[in-house]
């Protein structure tokens, strides 16, 4: 069984929201996923994901596609980023 992190499109027309999903491999588009790990909402610039379940999966095997991949690395530079500037606030 390989698995994939992918997005998976839910919403409206000309409104987009993609699901962060564990799903197989040779799963249709519409298929039914293993595991919903996040959200991103392109409109609005918002990416919310499960960090821990994301990881538990890549070491159960499951490959990032390179959209999820690029995702989740400008997730954690933001949250470095933001871990930084709470450093630098409470040194003061």
């Amino acid at each position: 069984m390989a698995l994939r992190i992918r997005l998976q499109r839910v919403g409206k027309k000309n409104r987009p929201i993609f699901r962060i999903c564990v799903i197989e491999r040779k799963e249709s588009v519409k298929g039914k996923p293993v595991e919903v790990i996040g959200v991103y909402d392109p409109i609005k610039k918002k990416v919310e994901i499960d960090t821990v379940k994301y990881q538990q999966w890549i070491k159960c095997g499951a490959s990032p596609s390179d959209t999820v991949e690029y995702l989740i690395k400008k997730v954690q530079k933001d949250a470095k980023i933001k871990a930084e500037i709470i450093s630098t606030l409470s040194s003061k």
